[in-house]
């Protein structure tokens, strides 16, 4: 972890590696049985584990967590804290900006939360030119969306079967008796649909969770298992771990 070396360790890493990761999540409710820093926790676990299994072959540096994303559609629920999107944008800017003048070559956004996917694409737009590295964005439930579709009960989309599933096995707090089954309320049917995998054709809008949902949940929670989240995670570790070997083998 970049944020446990000092300086000297850091200069010494940079002569084997120049790769780091910089998991980056939200801080916003995910119904009553996850706690509000699922998706900084999940994107730092899976940063680590990809470090650790990485090791021996390339000793790659993962930064401390952007731990507040763009959630102002989860305000509607207590304890919830978001950034605004230009705030995300310049921070994540910023992180890159820094890592590449210390000598990281290839600086990976691993994504906790699905709603900063824009403010990641935009910061990247904006470095486009300004960075001698390359810097990538994974969204890292997109690794497994083929184990996701075998194994999950959907609506995929909030603290469901698979979000719950997944941060249970990474060692998340997981509320058991307070886990909710709640579908989520379709917006324009078969456009609007609160599902990550909904089939097309599909449209979008502006909307906020307690729109669709009462629990603050979108998705059947109580059939969540470690098992399940095992199965998933280790098909993103798996594809994770193999796109930055191809990172350092395309040198």
């Amino acid at each position: 972890m970049l944020g446990k070396m000092t300086w000297p360790e850091v200069k010494q890493r940079l002569t084997e590696s120049s790769i780091a990761i910089v998991p980056v999540g939200s801080t916003e409710q995910h119904g009553p049985a996850l706690p509000l820093d699922n998706d900084h926790f999940t994107a730092l676990q899976f940063a680590k584990m990809a470090a650790d299994r990485l090791w021996k072959k390339v000793k790659v540096v993962v930064t401390p967590p952007i731990c507040f994303g763009y959630s102002p559609h989860h305000m509607g629920f207590k304890g919830t804290i978001t950034l605004r999107e230009t705030t995300l944008t310049d921070t994540i800017y910023d992180v890159c900006k820094s890592l590449d003048a210390h000598g990281f070559k290839n600086i990976i956004i691993l994504n906790g939360h699905g709603g900063n996917s824009t403010a990641i694409a935009t910061a990247l737009h904006q470095l486009h030119g300004q960075t001698n590295a390359k810097v990538f964005h994974i969204d890292w439930w997109t690794l497994a969306s083929d184990k996701i579709l075998e194994v999950a009960t959907r609506p995929v989309y909030h603290a469901c079967d698979m979000e719950t599933s997944v941060s249970w096995y990474l060692g998340q707090r997981v509320l058991e008796d307070k886990l909710v089954d709640e579908p989520g309320k379709s917006l324009v049917p078969g456009y609007v649909e609160p599902d990550l995998f909904a089939p097309s054709p599909k449209a979008s809008m502006m909307y906020s969770m307690t729109d669709i949902t009462k629990s603050g949940v979108v998705g059947y929670a109580r059939k969540a298992t470690k098992e399940k989240g095992k199965l998933i995670a280790e098909v993103v570790l798996e594809r994770f771990v193999k796109f930055i070997e191809k990172l350092v083998n395309s040198k």
